[in-house]
């Protein structure tokens, strides 16, 4: 098994002709060592290595228009997108107009709906660069989305019979291009939209004409149309789908498609140079099955087509989910859901054994595997909204908040688990079977909980809802915990040798903290809880009138044991002869007019 992978090595293209530090300290020696190379030697080197670094070394690239406009769209793309737009300006000045295409078609439209407000902050950010592709973009196909562009950002008029209606341009900013064409700007920034005009005058003043024709007798919404089915044709050819077609990844797996061939590079997007993009193996988990697998793998076609399997999937991802394909956020949760996904379809597949996922990710679809993950997935939540439909409005009255939303969180579109940080937790998506082993066992252990505390315990709602208005207010966490519920129990046993749920007054809890834990050897050490009662209240229970199963005692122990240790981490360093603010305290429920007493 790969303990610790160097992907540096394994998947960004090998080390640096050079030391890394170099970029920073010694700057003309790696231009020196960069100016010996090829373009594609270059681009090679590049690829895959964080995006600030790449930004960095193709800074000090005599080639870096070449290198760059090399590199797969993508690849660029998410270079500027994890630098961050207003910091890659000199990146944005190098990109070609394919290059500059694909970034309009992903941030200039949400869904089917174009944004003109985004439009216009690129219009102003291609001011800023150096000599941007802009015109040359403006030169190329695709009519119509400038048309739409164009009419999102002003009104055009004529002097003449059929179009000087110059209706609706109260208080719009007038431009007169030629002494023909009235410009009205809908925008208030149009200081870049007019040096853009004049660029285009004096660069193709016929395709500028024909676009301000355009702009007053195209209708808007056919016009936009139009622009959206070309821009979906230009990025089906890049791995991003319809809805529809995207949705086909949470179908169930059609056993067929493991008899499929794997994908030629011929059959997927494409690059000058006929590379992938690499950034989608920068975030893998290196704890995950599917690495350790890639680790292994050493066919090198079969990485490139991966990698771009990975893209596509990942695209379908956000499509499929509704979300926003420039957001850098939303990027980045996709790729990590599309690798956990396809980790977990891995695993069961190859039965977590090293060598036969390798062989199995040689000859099958990762989207196979991402499916057979999410039908994991499918099954908890099945499973979890059963549960809930049948015991939600019971568990209601004892279970705690961290534990209902644990188990909300299952029943989502897309079940999610919390991962601990320092301080708090975080919510993310299934990554391996050891997580949907982990909710399994939750599951398990609530519905022994909810058939413990109704067939065991006896507790109807009409009790519960008696024992909460006995308990005290102060402590109403601990009156609806079942941890309390138990250790209530607990104390009646140990004080009076029966099995009740009712709250103390103060003088019963203190007697039995008095009873329940050990004495202690040193002053200031934690008291310790009598195991020869805990384990005697447990075979009480165990008398309880529910068919016991060695799960339901296993889950029975773990109560118990958590019961135990709460009692040690609240109690075990008070000192009973002082008084006890139970309201500072959680695991005994109180009553509240015997504690007045």
């Amino acid at each position: 098994m790969t303990d610790k992978l160097d992907k540096e090595n394994l998947y960004l293209g090998g080390d640096l002709p050079f030391p890394a530090e170099w970029i920073k300290t010694q700057p003309r020696k790696v231009e020196d060592v960069l100016s010996g190379l090829s373009v594609e030697e270059q681009v090679r080197c590049i690829l895959g290595r964080d995006p600030h670094m790449q930004q960095q070394l193709l800074m000090l690239s005599e080639k870096a228009v070449e290198v760059t406009q090399s590199f797969p769209v993508e690849e660029v793309y998410n270079l500027i997108n994890e630098v961050g737009k207003e910091d890659s300006l000199l990146i944005i000045s190098m990109v070609s107009a394919d290059q500059l295409q694909y970034i309009f078609d992903v941030e200039w439209w949400q869904r089917d709906k174009f944004q003109p407000k985004q439009a216009l902050d690129w219009i102003v950010l291609l001011d800023e660069c150096q000599d941007p592709e802009i015109l040359e973009w403006f030169l190329g196909e695709d009519f119509d989305q400038k048309v739409v562009l164009f009419q999102a950002l002003f009104k055009v008029f004529k002097k003449d019979e059929m179009t000087d209606l110059y209706e609706g341009v109260e208080g719009l900013e007038h431009f007169a291009l030629d002494g023909v064409y009235d410009i009205y700007f809908k925008v208030d920034n149009s200081k870049e939209i007019r040096k853009l005009l004049l660029l285009l005058y004096e660069k193709d003043q016929n395709l500028l004409y024909n676009l301000l024709e355009a702009v007053i007798w195209y209708p808007v919404t056919p016009s936009v149309e139009k622009a959206y089915q070309w821009r979906m044709n230009r990025i089906a050819k890049r791995g991003i789908p319809d809805f529809q077609e995207a949705m086909g990844i949470y179908s169930s797996l059609d056993p067929e498609t493991l008899k499929l061939n794997l994908p030629l590079l011929d059959e997927l997007p494409s690059s000058p140079l006929r590379l992938s993009p690499r950034y989608p193996l920068v975030h893998l988990d290196e704890t995950l099955f599917f690495t350790q697998c890639i680790a292994v793998l050493r066919n090198e076609q079969r990485l490139e087509t991966l990698r771009w399997e990975l893209i596509c999937l990942a695209n379908k991802v956000i499509v499929a989910d509704g979300s926003e394909l420039s957001s850098r956020d939303i990027r980045q949760i996709a790729l990590r859901k599309t690798l956990g996904y396809i980790n977990m379809g891995l695993e069961l597949g190859a039965k977590s054994d090293l060598n036969k996922g390798a062989a199995l990710l040689n000859k099958v679809w990762v989207q196979s595997f991402f499916q057979v993950g999410y039908e994991q997935l499918k099954q908890v939540r099945s499973t979890a909204s059963s549960f809930i439909k049948e015991n939600g409005a019971y568990i209601e009255h004892f279970i705690p908040e961290m534990d209902k939303e644990n188990l909300g969180a299952l029943v989502f579109r897309f079940p999610q688990i919390a991962e601990k940080t320092e301080d708090s937790f975080n919510w993310r998506d299934f990554k391996s079977m050891k997580d949907v082993e982990v909710v399994n066992q939750f599951l398990a252990r609530w519905k022994f909980y909810s058939r413990f505390a109704r067939q065991g315990l006896g507790l109807s709602e009409s009790r519960f809802l008696s024992l909460e208005r006995q308990s005290d207010s102060s402590n109403a966490y601990g009156s609806r915990n079942l941890l309390t519920l138990i250790t209530t129990a607990l104390a009646h046993y140990v004080l009076f040798r029966k099995l009740s749920y009712e709250p103390l007054a103060d003088v019963a809890a203190k007697r039995f903290l008095e009873m329940i834990f050990l004495p202690r050897i040193f002053k200031d050490e934690t008291k310790l809880c009598n195991e020869d009662l805990i384990n005697a209240f447990e075979q009480e229970l165990l008398k309880t009138p529910m068919a016991w199963m060695d799960s339901d005692k296993k889950c029975l122990q773990e109560l118990l044991w958590e019961c135990a240790r709460n009692l040690e981490a609240q109690f075990g360093r008070l000192d009973f002869n002082h008084q006890i603010d139970w309201e500072f305290t959680h695991g005994l429920s109180i009553n509240r007019s015997r504690n007045n007493d």
